[in-house]
């Protein structure tokens, strides 16, 4: 029985440096402290808004200053009808932003019309019809 026994005891010594070769699993291994988390970096300047950049939010400002004189919303100025009070107030918008440098593709591509659109609005009308 002991030759029996030592030969067991040899084998499980033998299993155990097998299994113990590498790093200790992670139950074996010391808690070690967190890290610190490393500071974060500065946020880059803005960069500075031009004043020949063409925003949409800078279109919607224009826009809105240039029907308030009207008290048209831009839904209401910009729908398909074709009176009067609502030509005019789409005719000032397109003033309005092409004298902000806006060329008339830009301000059709704005206002969803097409660039002769806004270049027929854009001349002077001797004869109004109401």
């Amino acid at each position: 029985m002991t030759d029996y026994y030592t030969a067991l005891t040899d084998h499980y010594k033998q299993v155990r440096a097998r299994l113990n070769v590498g790093p200790p699993p992670p139950w074996r291994q010391p808690v070690l402290p967190a890290p610190e988390p490393e500071p974060e970096p500065p946020a880059p300047e803005p960069e500075p808004v031009l004043a020949y950049q063409y925003t949409m939010s800078a279109a919607r400002r224009i826009a809105q200053a240039a029907l308030a004189p009207h008290g048209m919303t831009w839904t209401d100025a910009m729908g398909p009808s074709r009176t009067l009070p609502y030509t005019v107030a789409r005719a000032a918008v397109y003033k309005a932003l092409r004298k902000h440098g806006w060329s008339l593709k830009k301000i059709g591509i704005f206002c969803g019309r097409d660039h002769t659109t806004i270049m027929n609005a854009l001349q002077p009308k001797k004869d109004r019809k109401k």
